[in-house]
């Protein structure tokens, strides 16, 4: 049975995408160059991308198309390519999961979108925060050299319409004279989240009883993860990335309520949940999504 359509969905990186049947050696050959020219020819960065595409690409070509029909789906959305080329969320993934060529693949590629040393420091904190020593690390053999001549185009990042840096949102007013999470701090941080997304975690109320301490310290660490360089949505959406790969459905919800209350719309809320399944878990994973969270994220 034939697996060719016509004019449906076009040429892309020189692969036909409407002819499932036949791909040639110019086909395999236009995109192999063109990931390679994608970072510079001298740059080891677009490496995995040549390799682990050349492996599909002489074996299973249809199913390669058929990987690159989802992509062009995913264009059509009219998101912007900051977001919806994953570099920011894959990096976060790749720290997560110690995976080092991954980590400077995504490093080059932020840079090339002008993405400054301040916001990708931002984000590898962001990451720090669940991948704990090891991711640091990680971005240490990877990004060492890369991080001490790091070269900042002139050309700042474009990212979605009304998102931008704001952190007095992230404050919730914790008493900085003492270690100990007192009353008010307890009330701080619940009356922030309240306010906030609506609702206080359950893992909050927890840890407020079995380890104070530990509460105000993980809050003082997630307030002083950004320091301004990156939009303030940028917390909840590299978070929407990760509790959807870990399969967390209470930190899921958490990062999707605090997504829509800084500003993210469904379109990109929902984006960021898809591509983060198809690429780390497949799209089962979203059989955990909260009812709520599915509710919310319909389309009007």
């Amino acid at each position: 049975m034939t697996q060719s359509t016509t004019g449906l969905w076009g040429t892309r990186g020189g692969l036909n995408l409407d002819n499932l049947d036949i791909t040639t050696d110019a086909e395999i050959d236009q995109f192999l160059d063109e990931a390679r020219k994608g970072r510079g020819p001298l740059d080891p960065g677009p490496l995995y991308n040549m390799t682990s595409n050349s492996l599909w690409l002489y074996t299973r070509p249809d199913f390669a198309k058929l990987h690159r029909r989802m992509v062009v789906g995913w264009a059509t959305h009219g998101l912007e390519p900051i977001i919806t080329a994953m570099s920011f969320t894959n990096l976060h993934a790749y720290i997560n999961q110690g995976w080092e060529i991954g980590i400077e693949n995504c490093t080059r590629g932020l840079q090339q979108r002008g993405v400054t040393r301040a916001q990708l420091m931002e984000t590898i904190m962001h990451a720090q925060l669940s991948a704990g020593i090891r991711g640091l690390e990680c971005c240490y053999r990877a990004l060492g050299i890369i991080l001490g001549d790091y070269v900042e185009r002139p050309e700042p990042p474009v990212f979605p319409a009304g998102w931008a840096p704001d952190m007095p949102a992230f404050y919730c007013g914790l008493d900085p004279t003492t270690r100990d999470l007192t009353a008010d701090d307890l009330r701080a941080i619940e009356g922030w989240y309240e306010s906030t997304i609506g609702e206080v975690p359950r893992w909050v109320r927890a840890l407020a009883r079995v380890d104070p301490i530990s509460l105000k310290c993980h809050r003082a660490r997630w307030e002083g993860c950004f320091r301004g360089a990156l939009p303030k949505q940028m917390m909840p959406y590299l978070s929407i990335n990760h509790h959807t790969i870990v399969g967390n459905r209470e930190g899921l919800r958490e990062a999707v309520l605090l997504g829509k209350a800084w500003g993210m719309s469904n379109a990109y809320i929902v984006n960021t949940i898809v591509t983060a399944a198809y690429y780390f878990t497949g799209l089962e994973r979203l059989d955990m999504l909260d009812e709520d969270v599915v509710t919310a994220l319909q389309p009007a």
